[in-house]
């Protein structure tokens, strides 16, 4: 009899049960059942200690919380939840009354030489917890040696296979078939059966002998010993059975051949053992079922002997096979499946994110876009009560009472697989170009004029579409002056303030602010504002006034450049990522400084993000270890060998009359060396506006 064991519920009074359930193996799970539980006994006692000393009997389960109805195994994510205050709730206390075990007499028939034979017979039933499917039966047989016909038994009745079928012993839900005719005796080999013949002279006898009772019977029913063995998974037994006819007790009694062999000699003149062997699968072993198969085999005169172990180990065995599995699936309690109707994509999300991103009136304030409770009230270790799901919308109630719904469509298109593809296919659109791309006709970069950006909204996605694919773009016909220039500006975007005020005009005569830019020598390919922590996204530039020679504008795409340099050296390149390089900018009264990477990459995707050169505007090197100085000298010669690549660089005559806007954090600019007379007007652009007005008219995400 399987033990008895006191629930640890208060309102059960300690009273004990046969059908009692562990605490679960997941320690999560088992810390969710304490909580519900709320018993005294368990304050300051380790989840180990609860779970090896209480357990909660049946009582406290609601019927889906087991396999089936008729099952004493409980499902991975019952938890208890009837009759916690008191014994009231009718479902927990009808469910499975004490299972009777008594031991079963078989009345066989008087044969004089035969006790030998039947003890040595025993069946194995295979047992796995899964749909109650046919029983099915595979009979082997041996027949009887000549000296066990001339020491008494009927030869015509035992030389001939005896053939059982369970089925003829269980009533409903096994259906029964006709009795199979004898010469169906082959044995087949398309059943999924463990058998084994065990008969020696060193074999253990069996626990429990059946007594014998002289019957007139013609044929002798033997013992049938329900023991646990293993079950090989129908794939495997599928492949098995295409490859040889080989039955799965044959395959087995192979392996035993050996060690029976030195045995089988040493009987010598013995009497035969009769080598009959029945494999029984029943693949619910529920107390109902073994039941029916007791009352069955009692009116046919048939042996149940049930293993102890059987009764013990169950229950244990399926606790350890419930924490194995959640084991191998990185905690399943904490995922929701779903799969898209559109796509055929199933994809897992998280309880917590989903909580997280309810957009009931109560946790998300649609007026301001903005959640309206604190992350400290959000449970780390929310579950679901129930959960409805179609192919448009999830409705979920929480173990918090709370219930949310949700869209399919925008779960999955918030997932970071999705959005990393949407990344992924707007870089793609973006054209990284050269000097001999960017100058073929014909020119794929917008060049609109100022009135008809005034006029026409469609210019505007014009211009910024070509900020985004190109990195730059022009606007013609604007009168050389400031008020225009800002004016054209404000049309597309906010303008930036900065140590340079917003709008600013200088010349080579007017030196208002220490920047080589003011002067009329040659500027290299550049960034701007690398002594900035958030430099600026966009600048703007307007000559106004040009009055001499030379003066040239440079564009240089610095994404091609790095991209560049990753193709011919992945680890120089990797290195300009994570040197942490000083720039300043300081003036009589201000200083301004930052560090970071002369490249940045995006987080996500890997692709370039922003480039900071400015070699004119670095600091002293004092951000890197003194060992890898001169590698990072190298490192910056070769990338600044890429930016003033002739194949790179692009020149054109900037005039009064065209305003150049171009990315900051992708081109670099600069300018040749001149002489007479030229002012300069323009602005910056926070890269945070920038992109704003560039996500509204859907150009990024």
């Amino acid at each position: 009899m399987q033990k008895l064991r006191a629930c640890c519920v208060p309102c059960c009074n300690r009273e004990k049960q046969e059908l009692v359930h562990k605490f679960p193996a997941d320690n999560e799970r088992a810390e969710q059942w304490v909580k519900i539980l709320n018993v005294a006994d368990f304050e300051g006692l380790p989840i180990d200690n609860i779970r090896k000393r209480f357990f909660v009997c049946t009582r406290h389960f609601r019927d889906s919380d087991y396999k089936n109805k008729a099952s004493r195994c409980i499902n991975i994510t019952a938890v208890p939840s009837l009759n916690l205050k008191e014994l009231t709730d009718a479902e927990g206390l009808q469910r499975i009354p004490p299972v009777v075990r008594p031991e079963i007499v078989h009345q066989l028939p008087h044969r004089t030489s035969y006790p030998t034979a039947v003890a040595a017979s025993t069946i194995r039933t295979s047992l796995v917890t899964s749909q109650l499917v046919k029983i099915k039966s595979v009979t082997t047989a041996n027949a009887l040696s000549k000296k066990a016909i001339r020491s008494g038994l009927d030869e015509e009745d035992d030389t001939n296979a005896h053939h059982e079928r369970l089925d003829e012993f269980m009533d409903d839900p096994f259906p029964t078939k006709s009795p199979l005719p004898a010469s169906a005796a082959a044995p087949s080999t398309t059943g999924v059966w463990r058998s084994t013949r065990r008969q020696s002279p060193t074999d253990t006898p069996a626990a429990k002998m059946p007594k014998l009772i002289s019957q007139p019977q013609t044929k002798p029913k033997e013992p049938i010993v329900l023991q646990r063995v293993k079950m090989v998974p129908p794939m495997a037994v599928r492949k098995s059975a295409a490859i040889s006819k080989m039955t799965q007790t044959e395959m087995e009694d192979d392996q035993h051949q050996a060690a029976d062999k030195q045995s089988d000699k040493n009987e010598g003149d013995q009497s035969a053992t009769i080598s009959t062997t029945k494999v029984l699968a029943l693949l619910e072993c529920t107390p109902e079922n073994l039941q029916k198969l007791r009352r069955r085999l009692e009116e046919q005169g048939g042996i149940l002997d049930l293993n102890e172990r059987l009764w013990q180990t169950l229950e244990d065995e399926t606790e350890d096979d419930n924490a194995m599995g959640a084991a191998k699936d990185t905690d399943s309690t904490q995922f929701l499946t779903i799969k898209s109707a559109a796509t055929d994509e199933t994809v897992r999300v998280s309880y917590v994110w989903l909580r997280d991103h309810c957009r009931c009136r109560e946790c998300y304030n649609e007026a301001t876009y903005q959640r309206s409770y604190s992350i400290l009230d959000l449970p780390l270790d929310i579950q679901p009560l129930t959960t409805h799901i179609n192919d448009q919308e999830i409705i979920i109630t929480w173990n918090d009472g709370h219930q949310s719904s949700y869209n399919v469509e925008e779960i999955l298109e918030n997932r970071i697989e999705a959005y990393q593809k949407c990344q992924e296919e707007r870089r793609a659109q973006m054209i990284l170009w050269d000097r001999d791309v960017i100058t073929a006709k014909p020119v794929g970069y917008a060049s609109v004029t100022l009135n008809d950006l005034l006029c026409e909204d469609e210019m505007m996605n014009r211009i910024v579409a070509s900020l985004v694919t190109y990195g730059f773009a022009f606007i013609t016909k604007v009168p050389p002056n400031q008020q225009s220039t800002e004016m054209a500006v404000k049309r597309l975007f906010p303008i930036q303030k900065t140590l340079f005020g917003e709008m600013w005009t200088f010349s080579e005569s007017k030196m208002d602010h220490s920047d080589t830019a003011y002067t009329n020598g040659y500027l290299g390919p550049h960034n701007d504002n690398t002594y900035f922590s958030d430099a600026a996204g966009l600048q703007v530039l307007h000559c106004i006034q040009f009055n001499g020679e030379g003066a040239e504008t440079m564009l240089v795409d610095g994404f091609r450049a790095a991209e560049r340099m990753r193709e011919a050296d992945v680890h120089a390149f990797e290195r300009l990522c994570s040197y942490p390089l000083e720039a300043e900018y300081i003036e009589e009264d201000k200083h301004h400084r930052h560090v970071a990477p002369v490249i940045r990459c995006n987080s996500i995707t890997q692709t370039v993000e922003q480039i900071r050169f400015n070699p004119a505007d670095r600091a002293a090197l004092k951000s890197i270890p003194s060992e890898s100085v001169p590698q990072f000298y190298a490192d910056y010669q070769r990338f600044a060998r890429e930016v003033y690549s002739k194949e790179l660089e692009w020149k054109f005559q900037l005039t009064p009359g065209t305003v150049l806007i171009f990315d900051n954090w992708r081109l670099l600019h600069g300018r040749m060396a001149y002489r007479g007379k030229r002012v300069m007007t323009g602005c910056y652009v926070a890269r945070t506006e920038y992109q704003s007005v560039a996500r509204k008219m859907g150009l990024i995400e």
